[in-house]
């Protein structure tokens, strides 16, 4: 179970499939984790806004993918770390600020020290 388990956060970290399909198989095991099986990094949240910049997926898709990683079991990191801070934000709009095209800009800008467009 923990491979599986392994393989279904990883997908979900990197939103390989369909959100729903990952979470629905996740669904399946127990919630609670006692062990930390991946870890969530910049690079992760970037694919994902990148995706959402290049239109291929919504605002709201990545407000669900974001609500599905923050504190899911399993998953590592640290609060302090801008990618989890990036999850805070993109999982709670209406507490943090609505996703748009320069907020996404933004986000992955200061997660790859690159400047916006």
């Amino acid at each position: 179970m923990k491979d599986r388990r392994t393989t279904l956060l990883v997908d979900l970290l990197e939103l390989r499939r369909p959100l729903p399909a990952i979470l629905g198989e996740l669904s399946a095991l127990p919630w609670d984790c006692d062990e930390l099986l991946v870890t969530l990094g910049p690079e992760h949240v970037v694919t994902v806004l990148q995706r959402y910049l290049s239109g291929e997926i919504s605002s709201a898709d990545v407000e669900d993918w974001a609500d599905a990683v923050e504190l899911r079991d399993g998953i590592s990191a640290d609060p302090d770390d801008p990618a989890a801070q990036a999850i805070h934000e993109l999982a709670n709009p209406l507490i943090t600020r609505p996703l748009s095209m320069h907020s996404a800009s933004t986000l992955v800008a200061s997660l790859t020290g690159l400047q916006p467009n």
